[in-house]
């Protein structure tokens, strides 16, 4: 789908309700997210806004990921 395997989950709240944003790096010529939103809507039934950003935008880790940020 040109998404590359990094990511993170950064959770908000913004009003009285919870969001979840997937910012996943794009690959090669890059996708839009419409499909991987669609799969996590379907796999646990959760809307989710899917950003896809440049390669290189989501840090790597020497040890364990951190692939959840909670902004609330």
């Amino acid at each position: 789908e040109g998404l590359a395997p990094h990511y993170v989950l950064e959770i908000t709240r913004p009003g009285r309700m919870d969001e979840l944003d997937v910012l996943v790096e794009a690959r090669g010529a890059g996708g839009d997210g419409s499909q991987l939103a669609a799969l996590i809507k379907e796999a646990i039934g959760v809307s989710v806004r899917v950003q896809v950003v440049e390669p290189g935008a989501v840090g790597r880790s020497a040890g364990k990921a951190q692939r959840v940020r909670d902004l609330r």
